[in-house]
Protein backbone atom coordinates (compact mmCIF):
# COMPACT_ATOMS: atom_id res chain seq x y z
CA UNK A 1 0.00 0.00 0.00
CA UNK A 2 1.42 3.35 -0.97
CA UNK A 3 1.60 6.33 1.37
CA UNK A 4 -1.15 8.06 -0.58
CA UNK A 5 -3.46 5.05 -0.31
CA UNK A 6 -2.75 4.73 3.41
CA UNK A 7 -3.56 8.42 3.99
CA UNK A 8 -6.82 8.00 2.04
CA UNK A 9 -7.70 4.92 4.10
CA UNK A 10 -7.01 6.75 7.36
CA UNK A 11 -9.15 9.71 6.33
CA UNK A 12 -12.02 7.37 5.49
CA UNK A 13 -11.63 5.61 8.84
CA UNK A 14 -11.92 8.90 10.67
CA UNK A 15 -15.39 9.39 9.16
CA UNK A 16 -16.65 6.16 10.74
CA UNK A 17 -17.90 5.65 14.27
CA UNK A 18 -15.59 4.14 16.87
CA UNK A 19 -17.57 0.87 16.78
CA UNK A 20 -17.18 0.59 13.00
CA UNK A 21 -13.48 1.41 13.25
CA UNK A 22 -13.04 -1.28 15.87
CA UNK A 23 -14.89 -3.83 13.71
CA UNK A 24 -12.62 -3.05 10.76
CA UNK A 25 -9.48 -3.37 12.89
CA UNK A 26 -10.65 -6.72 14.27
CA UNK A 27 -11.34 -7.93 10.74
CA UNK A 28 -7.88 -6.85 9.59
CA UNK A 29 -6.23 -8.52 12.60
CA UNK A 30 -8.00 -11.83 11.85
CA UNK A 31 -7.06 -11.55 8.19
CA UNK A 32 -3.40 -11.02 9.08
CA UNK A 33 -3.46 -13.99 11.47
CA UNK A 34 -4.93 -16.26 8.78
CA UNK A 35 -2.33 -15.12 6.27
CA UNK A 36 0.47 -15.68 8.76
CA UNK A 37 -0.79 -19.18 9.61
CA UNK A 38 -1.07 -20.09 5.93
CA UNK A 39 2.43 -18.79 5.29
CA UNK A 40 3.82 -20.73 8.27
CA UNK A 41 2.20 -23.95 7.06
CA UNK A 42 3.67 -23.51 3.59
CA UNK A 43 7.17 -22.96 4.99
CA UNK A 44 7.36 -26.25 6.87
CA UNK A 45 9.84 -28.55 5.16
CA UNK A 46 8.22 -31.69 3.90
CA UNK A 47 10.04 -34.79 5.02
CA UNK A 48 10.35 -37.29 2.22
CA UNK A 49 9.84 -40.81 3.45
CA UNK A 50 12.48 -43.29 2.45
CA UNK A 51 11.27 -46.38 0.64
CA UNK A 52 13.22 -49.58 1.15
CA UNK A 53 14.22 -51.19 -2.10
CA UNK A 54 13.85 -48.04 -4.18
CA UNK A 55 17.42 -48.41 -5.50
CA UNK A 56 17.04 -52.09 -6.30
CA UNK A 57 18.88 -52.94 -9.52
CA UNK A 58 20.60 -49.55 -9.77
CA UNK A 59 23.90 -50.56 -8.16
CA UNK A 60 26.29 -53.22 -9.40
CA UNK A 61 28.74 -54.75 -6.97
CA UNK A 62 31.04 -57.77 -7.17
CA UNK A 63 30.12 -61.20 -5.85
CA UNK A 64 32.95 -60.96 -3.28
CA UNK A 65 32.71 -57.45 -1.88
CA UNK A 66 36.08 -57.66 -0.08
CA UNK A 67 38.17 -58.90 -3.02
CA UNK A 68 39.73 -55.44 -3.67
CA UNK A 69 40.71 -54.66 -0.06
CA UNK A 70 44.49 -55.10 -0.70
CA UNK A 71 44.43 -52.80 -3.75
CA UNK A 72 42.48 -50.15 -1.82
CA UNK A 73 44.93 -50.40 1.11
CA UNK A 74 47.84 -49.84 -1.27
CA UNK A 75 46.13 -46.79 -2.80
CA UNK A 76 45.84 -45.23 0.65
CA UNK A 77 49.39 -46.21 1.63
CA UNK A 78 48.36 -48.68 4.33
CA UNK A 79 50.59 -51.45 2.90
Amino acid sequence: MSAKELKNFESQLELLSFTDQLAIMEYLAKLLQRNQQAQTQNEKPQVKKRCFGSAKGKFIYPEDFDEDNEEIAQLFGAI
